[in-house]
């Protein structure tokens, strides 16, 4: 309750610049951590893990399986912090950008957008 009165006697400004600031910083190690793993990095393990999942879920009819499955280890590849702001949605959405890629490249053997 004291935390209560404590944050509404700070103004709203500095409660937005300070949100701002947090948001910033977590920007900004966000890229650091991805510029570290590197794109391709993060992307190769996502690979391996869709690898997997083709391995485990085998049967006809378990895409969603797969994906979930894809999405969750993909997530826990993450540190902890970074999990907290990528939400499974957002991870599904690259996931789902990155696999349609991989398909487009195994049709003809180039990215060229024909599998869509």
């Amino acid at each position: 309750m004291e935390l209560v009165n404590v944050l509404s006697q700070i103004p709203l400004p500095v409660i937005a610049v300070a949100l701002l600031i947090l948001a910033i910083i977590t920007i900004v190690l966000a890229y650091q951590y991805a510029k570290m793993q590197g794109l391709d990095g993060i992307r190769q393990d996502v690979y391996q893990l869709i690898l997997k999942a083709e391995h485990i879920y085998n049967e006809s009819g378990q895409g969603k399986q797969k994906l979930k499955y894809v999405v969750s280890q993909a997530r826990g590849l993450l540190p902890k912090w970074l999990q907290i702001f990528v939400t499974e949605e957002a991870m599904m959405k690259v996931i789902d950008k990155w696999f349609e890629g991989v398909k487009d490249l195994l049709d003809d053997g180039r990215v060229n957008g024909s599998q869509k």
